[in-house]
């Protein structure tokens, strides 16, 4: 699931419309293009800028939209501004309480900040407004298979709730099958972590994220074998 510029994809899907989609379509090619295009770092920074300037212009005219102060918390990720990020996806959860996206972008920002407690918190209050969220329950499946803190780290929760997340989406979503084989790998089932990463990228064909994952995997299991 983690991939360069995750915020901006995981945005996108969030079902939320945005009030700039220009410039956060330049902040989305400047994710892939930066290290290439002269310039392009320069036009992304513009563009953040009009983003949150417009995002909070849009809350003084109407502070209490959730889905402005969620749009501005993500550009706010993307400029490295967590505290304040997390500051606009809490409001956004105070303002819609019962949206289960608020909380899971939450967490998010949470897991970014290395405060994987209240990310998994964040997570169990949105799994309680919609218990069959695929989002929340492959966020729930990601932390608990990567987490660095040894207290929420737990790879048998993980493969439970990416098992849900696949079976919530259907087994259509590539993220949610790469959430899946990171929670087999964490569980050290690397033929099967093997098998799910393939899965995701018959999906999502081509995806460096998915493709250094599933190398991963293989590397596991070659190691594994002795080979």
């Amino acid at each position: 699931m983690s991939s360069e510029c995750a915020w901006v994809r995981e945005s996108s899907r969030s079902r939320f419309a945005g009030l700039l989609l220009a410039s956060l379509a330049v902040l989305v090619a400047g994710c892939t293009t930066a290290a290439r295009a002269p310039g392009t770092a320069e036009a992304v920074d513009q563009a953040s800028t009009a983003a949150i300037a417009e995002y909070r212009e849009a809350i003084r005219l109407d502070p209490n939209s959730a889905v402005a102060h969620a749009d501005l918390g993500s550009v706010l990720v993307g400029q490295g501004e967590l505290d304040e990020a997390l500051a606009e996806f809490r409001e956004a959860s105070r303002l819609e309480p019962t949206n289960a996206i608020l909380w899971n972008e939450q967490a998010k920002v949470y897991e970014q900040m290395g405060r994987g407690e209240d990310a998994l918190h964040s997570l169990e209050t949105g799994l309680e407004v919609n218990p069959g969220d695929a989002g929340i329950l492959n966020q729930m499946g990601w932390l608990y298979a990567t987490a660095e803190n040894p207290t929420v780290r737990d790879p048998d929760k993980a493969l439970v709730y990416a098992q849900r997340a696949v079976e919530a989406s259907n087994g259509s979503d590539a993220n949610v099958l790469d959430t899946l084989a990171e929670a087999y790998y964490a569980n050290q089932e690397f033929d099967e972590a093997i098998k799910a990463e393939e899965r995701a990228l018959e999906i999502a064909p081509g995806l460096e994220a998915f493709q250094s994952q599933l190398e991963k995997f293989r590397e596991a299991k070659a190691n594994e074998s002795g080979h």
